[in-house]
């Protein structure tokens, strides 16, 4: 990806239209409910748009999770890896142009904009959970089932 493909900034650089653009591209996916994603966005989270504000084509984010989902993910899956340690986690990556490998692109962009973050990937995602892995995650403790949907997640941690 080049510099003039994608804006990333913290969300507190973004406009309230730009804000509802993002929104509405993960809430139409399925990533977030709206309630979960207004106390998120409060925190100001590194957003990412693909190509720009105006024509998206894919988004992503490195939020600020809440303390209580970030120390049940961990305990679920019972990593080794000690919640505190992490701030950041990748994720909110929804991609409209499918098969073209935006997805991976922005994915790659994300994971090399801070040294340490986590994610969690649904262990059916093999695409994603093969993705994540080329760019420095690895996968930490036990798949574990989640509390969103009759599905099991995968917990991955990039420490520098």
């Amino acid at each position: 990806m080049k510099e003039s493909e994608f804006i990333i900034d913290h969300a507190s650089k973004f406009s309230k239209e730009e804000i509802a653009s993002f929104k509405k591209v993960v809430l139409d996916a399925g990533e977030v409910s709206s309630y979960t994603f207004d106390g998120l966005i409060e925190k100001n989270p590194i957003l990412l748009f693909y190509p720009n504000t105006k024509d998206i084509k894919a988004v992503g984010a490195l939020k600020i999770p809440n303390l209580g989902y970030k120390q049940r993910v961990f305990k679920e899956s019972e990593s080794k890896a000690k919640h505190s340690d992490f701030k950041y986690e990748l994720g909110w990556i929804v991609c409209l142009d499918k098969g073209k490998g935006i997805g991976q692109k922005v994915t790659e962009k994300l994971s090399n904009h801070l040294p340490i973050m986590y994610a969690t990937v649904r262990k059916d995602n093999l695409s994603m959970n093969h993705i994540i892995q080329k760019f420095g995650f690895k996968k930490s403790g036990n798949s574990y089932d989640s509390s969103r949907g009759d599905y099991q997640n995968n917990l991955f941690v990039k420490e520098e």
